[in-house]
């Protein structure tokens, strides 16, 4: 056992400034308990570390079957560098926000590079001869994993990183290629994920990563350009730093507000966009979600699907002097998108209109008024109304043309209106439903 090594091991993982957080990793730190037992001498292994060691390559393996993360490099290697790559450290904060960045911090990154560079092409190798000599022990392969491209929306970009990594003798000559790394994906969560959920948690509100956001596109969307033309063009100017409206989408139920929001993630996301989608039950941490959006380089749309408030309700309130009304500035980098099927988000009733005295309220128009007032906080409300039977048969067969069925018109049409009488309803939902419903079947019409 080459004992001096596994001491220059166990410095570089301890040394570590920037990417400290690293060392906090699962299955890091069952291999640092790993390294220290056997630096202290610890021979045979106790069933601790050889628990500790096996966990140590569950992980690993865990990682390695990951659909979306390119895979390059050993089991170890490529979970290294994923954690390496998507570290949330200061110096990449400090430069995606175009902030100076001094010497001190520059040496304290490429220090921890050098670190990191003999963990990753070393790290598993020191373990492999006292390992050999302990029974019953499932040794990891060192042969590279298969290289895969993974189905992450930036694969390119990270595999071009990991071959320069691990091919590389002198990971500080990589500088200029982090900084593309991180102008380019962000850092931390917001390289692996484009779309979050905000959560509560034990200790307050997180943003959850979903690994796998709705694909839909914008070109599977048929219909509403011109209510779409408007999202887009919203979306743009938040993108290029420009003042941009939060939105209202609202209109009839299956009409595509909520998939032209999705949609965005898939056009814009290589731009710098991120979706965060927010539950009405958790818009109580609304306040909290952009104060720590606001620290990042990215636009954020906040995301809020369905939303209404019962006339009864006072949570409406809140919500509102969160919009706008609150001292605090709205951030420039966040625009919230709300989809509704009321135009006011709160339900209205003929009574509420009456000026009689409700409750002993003398001035009931006064209220009325400050649940009006909560739609005025959008700048923009773009109507989504069920289409005609023109347009609802128009949207079917382009929606037809996209999934390539074979079918006459006249039968087509036939099929898709005997569809709505038994769906109650012409949208857009309905006709794709309709079309996923006979693809592939459509030789046998009898099939409703």
């Amino acid at each position: 056992m080459d004992k001096q090594k596994l001491i220059k091991i166990h410095h570089a993982l301890n040394c570590l400034t920037l990417f400290r957080e690293i060392t906090e990793d699962k299955a890091v730190q069952c291999y640092s308990r790993l390294i220290s037992s056997m630096v202290q001498g610890d021979t045979p292994l106790s069933v601790d570390i050889l628990a500790d060691y096996h966990r140590l390559i569950g992980f690993l393996l865990e990682e390695a079957v990951n659909p979306q993360l390119p895979k390059l490099g050993t089991a170890w290697q490529n979970y290294l560098l994923n954690r390496i790559l998507f570290n949330n450290n200061l110096y990449a904060r400090k430069y995606v926000t175009e902030e100076s960045i001094n010497s001190t911090l520059k040496e304290a990154f490429l220090h921890d590079l050098k670190n990191l560079q003999l963990l990753c092409q070393e790290g598993l190798q020191v373990l492999e001869e006292p390992l050999n000599q302990t029974p019953g022990v499932f040794l990891a392969t060192s042969d590279p994993l298969p290289d895969s491209p993974g189905a992450h929306p930036l694969s390119d970009l990270l595999m071009d990183m990991k071959q320069k990594l691990l091919v590389g003798t002198c990971w500080s000559d990589y500088l200029a290629d982090f900084n593309n790394f991180y102008q380019t994906a962000g850092f931390g969560q917001l390289a692996i994920y484009w779309a979050f959920r905000w959560e509560p948690g034990s200790i307050g509100f997180h943003l959850a990563g979903i690994e796998n956001p709705d694909p839909i596109r914008l070109k599977q969307l048929i219909g509403y350009e011109r209510q779409r033309k408007q999202v887009l063009s919203n979306t743009e100017r938040l993108l290029q730093g420009q003042k941009a409206h939060n939105l209202i989408l609202y209109g009839d139920r299956g009409t595509g507000k909520s998939s032209t929001v999705k949609a965005l993630l898939h056009k814009y996301g290589a731009m710098g966009l991120r979706l965060v989608q927010i539950s009405r039950k958790n818009l109580s941490g609304l306040q909290s979600l952009s104060r720590l959006l606001i620290n990042f380089p990215q636009k954020f749309i906040i995301f809020i699907d369905d939303l209404s408030f019962e006339e009864s309700e006072t949570d409406y309130k809140e919500f509102k002097t969160q919009l706008e009304g609150s001292l605090e500035q709205q951030p420039s980098n966040i625009c919230i998108y709300v989809t509704s099927n009321q135009r006011n988000l709160i339900k209205e009733y003929f009574s509420d209109r009456h000026t009689k005295m409700v409750d002993g309220e003398v001035h009931t128009g006064d209220t009325q008024q400050e649940k009006l007032s909560l739609a005025d906080r959008f700048g923009l409300k773009i109507t989504f109304i069920a289409p005609d039977k023109e347009v609802f048969l128009e949207i079917v067969r382009q929606l037809a043309v996209q999934e390539k069925i074979n079918l006459d018109q006249a039968t087509l049409e036939r099929l898709a209106l005997q569809w709505v009488l038994w769906n109650n309803e012409r949208s857009g939902r309905t006709a794709r439903q309709f079309i996923d419903h006979i693809k592939d079947r459509y030789d046998d019409l009898d099939i409703f």
